[in-house]
């Protein structure tokens, strides 16, 4: 049975950042060490670098200590994996974005609490719905959603995975690619 992070206290969230040569199957190796593990992947989240043909991967996933450094050392012994990195959410500064459709008569009536109380934005005002944003923590997101809910107002929801804002070391990493590759010539 896989650990379970509302029964074992010491299950953390992790955040796994790697780096990659941009190749097929990649994706695919990197999640199989998870399932492996019987890890379920929370988000992942592939991008661009400024160094062409260098794909990062910001993964999410609750485990324990042990476990973040044996999938850590699956991930860095594939080929293509230039620098795999482990933190725990609290190393990172994250932050999320909503958007809330909700409905204009109620919203005239209490909508004043959410932009006052919650810090929400009004993105777009029209008879059927209006739009609210909020960025935020996860937390921030879900005391606003639970708000409109109760208060009926609330018809649509959406939300983005973490947005999480790097500290240096994955700076320091990219750049130490770089070198690498112009080192080597590629």
């Amino acid at each position: 049975m896989a650990p379970n992070k509302d029964t074992d206290p010491t299950i953390r969230e992790y955040i796994i950042t790697v780096f990659t040569e941009n190749q097929v199957g990649v994706l695919g190796r990197i999640t199989s060490i998870f399932t492996r593990r019987k890890i379920n992947i929370e988000s992942l989240k592939v991008s661009e670098t400024p160094v062409k043909g260098i794909s990062m991967f910001t993964i999410h996933a609750f485990t324990t200590e042990d476990t973040a450094c044996r999938i850590l050392s699956g991930i860095e012994r594939i080929i293509e994996v230039l620098r795999a990195d482990k933190y725990r959410t609290e190393e990172f500064t994250a932050q999320q974005i909503a958007l809330y459709k909700v409905s204009p008569e109620l919203f005239l009536k209490g909508g004043d609490t959410c932009l006052k109380e919650y810090n929400a934005r009004v993105i777009e005002i029209n008879p059927e719905y209006v739009v609210l944003e909020r960025t935020g923590a996860k937390e921030e997101i879900e005391a606003l959603r639970g708000y409109l809910v109760q208060s009926g107002m609330l018809m649509q929801f959406t939300q983005s995975e973490n947005i999480v804002l790097h500290d240096a070391t994955v700076e320091n990493a990219l750049n130490g690619i770089m070198d690498k590759r112009d080192y080597l010539g590629d």
